[in-house]
């Protein structure tokens, strides 16, 4: 009975979907399938996976008052998070020999275009320089500590709302390793310097690493790949960028104290992604709409917390636990 209950959860059949795509692309084009290994394992659990395994150990304690239904979502929660970032991770590396177009040239059309919207950025983010240094990695703290706090906050303060918080982060790291395959482009950063040098001199040796992969056979990866499998370059669509407005808007709807927060982090990671040269002005929206389709989807698919008791988020309104409450 357990058993059929797991193979029927929305989370292990869309890791396995995200398993079966990644073998059947590496089949289809002689791709080896890359494990953490090294800093690059040290990485991805900075990144991801120290967040969800500290909440891991929060959870065998905080089970004595909370309800058993967690324990099943935390149980089935990580190992399927860590596959599909395996998956996304592997899948972001195999761009180049899955699809060797090349579409920066075209986004930097756009950013001529919207040029003044550029300058803004770069202006803005040097202008923050007294309270957040240009070489800072305010960028990447910030986006963790959406992703841990959103987490933590939602699983003790609304755990009705936590199955559907971690369906759409899993829905959006999925779907965005899919989203670099169709129209894929490096970065800005190919054609002019962001404001902070410490991430040119991370752009340069990305870009070197992307050269090696194309200039080698896919074999090639099997032995290189695994040490710097978060290497890969991918501007289109900004994950960074989506995945924050993901947190923002599950926040504004589900815990509405952390959203005035949210919005600032949301509205510097968007600057700084353009000001540092990472993204094209066009990679933003992109990234947003699938932060928003994640959010949506995992409200379709996450039941009803009907025998959930309505508890109070602290600033906000009761999370009920009745309804399936729109994403937006």
């Amino acid at each position: 009975m357990l058993y059929g209950r797991f193979f029927r959860s929305i989370e292990v059949i869309f890791t396995l979907a995200m398993v079966a795509i990644l073998l059947l692309l590496s089949t289809a084009f002689g791709l080896p399938i890359l494990l953490p290994r090294g800093n690059s394992a040290a990485f991805v659990g900075v990144h991801y996976l120290y967040p969800l395994l500290g909440l891991g150990v929060w959870g065998l304690f905080a089970l004595v008052g909370q309800k058993r239904q967690l324990a099943r979502i935390f149980l089935v929660a990580l190992p399927c998070y860590a596959i599909v970032l395996v998956v996304h991770f592997n899948i972001k590396l195999w761009v180049p020999h899955i699809n060797p177009a090349n579409f920066d040239a075209a986004y930097w059309a756009t950013d001529q275009l919207l040029r003044p919207l550029v300058d803004a950025c770069m202006t803005l983010r040097k202008q923050m320089a007294p309270i957040l240094p240009i070489d800072s990695n305010v960028y990447m703290i910030g986006f963790i500590a959406m992703f841990y706090v959103s987490f933590c906050y939602h699983a003790v303060w609304t755990p009705q709302w936590f199955r559907k918080l971690f369906l759409a982060a899993l829905f959006f790291q999925g779907l965005g390793a899919l989203a670099y395959l169709p129209f894929p482009a490096l970065g800005a950063f190919v054609f002019e310097t962001g404001v902070n040098p410490a991430v040119t001199a991370a752009q340069d040796g990305m870009l070197a690493f992307h050269n090696e992969i194309i200039a080698h056979a896919p074999s090639w990866l099997a032995e290189h790949g695994p040490a710097r499998i978060t290497a890969g370059l991918g501007a289109m669509p900004s994950l960074h960028a989506g995945a924050a407005f993901l947190f923002f808007l599950f926040a504004w709807r589900h815990g509405p104290v952390l959203a005035p927060l949210y919005a600032v982090i949301l509205a510097f990671i968007v600057i700084a992604a353009v000001a540092t040269r990472w993204h094209y002005l066009i990679d933003v929206p992109v990234g947003l709409a699938l932060g928003w389709v994640s959010v949506w989807l995992a409200g379709r698919f996450a039941p009803t917390a009907e025998t959930e008791a309505t508890i109070p988020a602290p600033g906000g309104r009761p999370a009920l636990g009745t309804e399936d409450e729109p994403a937006s």
